[in-house]
């Protein structure tokens, strides 16, 4: 009964509750607000305030968050290592890039379904080569050629999700080349 109380309040956070943890929890180094619909930029913009000591945050299904929110994140969080904007829709290259630039620690990202391209995934590889996940589920504009580019500047890379997106058998190969140790999640029956 509590478990269920304390699932419909999460749904019912919103960007005030999140001005009071800024506020009062400095310290705070790990978040996750997924699926807390009413969380906006405004959230997000709070959120930032609290620096350098938030290393994870997931807003997962946060779909109110935009490219603006991910970017203040980016630039006042700058030590994340770990970020999860799946299903965030109107997340695309410009705040995946702004990530890339501001939050070179990044060890894992989950960008499922968002509007990133292989230009996104460029920045990301060549100024995040220390990343070790990395999940692209449903991304639809990413092709052959940003998987490429994050196989061979992130040789590290111990888990990549491509599945639902238009990633060919050779893209796969190029992951298993420069990526040795890399479990590839896909849905493409013709991959070894």
């Amino acid at each position: 009964m509590i478990h269920n109380f304390l699932k419909h309040y999460i749904f019912l956070l919103s960007d005030v509750a999140i001005k009071y943890v800024s506020s009062y929890c400095l310290g705070l180094r790990e978040l996750s607000i997924s699926d807390c619909s009413r969380i906006t930029d405004y959230g997000m913009y709070e959120l930032a305030k609290l620096g350098p000591n938030l290393r994870y945050l997931s807003v997962a299904k946060c779909d109110a968050i935009t490219d603006n929110g991910i970017k203040q994140i980016s630039r006042l969080c700058y030590k994340l290592r770990y970020l999860n904007v799946r299903g965030c829709e109107s997340v695309s290259d410009e705040s995946i890039e702004t990530l890339a630039r501001s939050c070179s620690r990044l060890r894992s990202l989950d960008i499922g379904k968002c509007d990133v391209t292989d230009v996104g995934l460029k920045t990301l590889s060549e100024n995040c080569p220390n990343l070790k996940k990395l999940s692209a589920k449903g991304c639809e504009l990413i092709s052959d050629q940003g998987i490429q580019t994050v196989a061979y500047y992130c040789r590290g890379l111990q888990q990549l999700n491509i599945q639902d997106c238009p990633v060919t058998v050779e893209g796969y190969r190029t992951v298993k080349k420069f990526c040795k140790r890399c479990i590839i999640e896909h849905s493409h029956p013709g991959f070894f």
